[in-house]
């Protein structure tokens, strides 16, 4: 939706390289479908950034990542 915005109202060029990251809650559940969201550049993780269960967030971030890569 922002992007398409974007596109519309500002140029397509705009809305190509503007990173949209998600800023509501991130946890171990749901960073996985976050990370596959086309839209979504990247997201907030907030405090639990200071918990260990980060670590396994961090992991399946780059996991997804690794797989759109090629």
């Amino acid at each position: 939706m922002i992007r398409n915005w974007l596109a519309t109202n500002v140029s397509k060029e705009a809305a190509a390289i503007t990173r949209i990251v998600y800023g509501g809650n991130v946890t171990e559940t749901n960073a996985a479908n976050f990370a596959k969201l086309p839209d979504v550049d990247g997201f907030l993780v907030g405090s639990t950034s200071t918990k260990p269960i980060f670590r396994k967030i961090f992991d399946m971030v780059v996991a997804e990542a690794a797989q759109n890569m090629w």
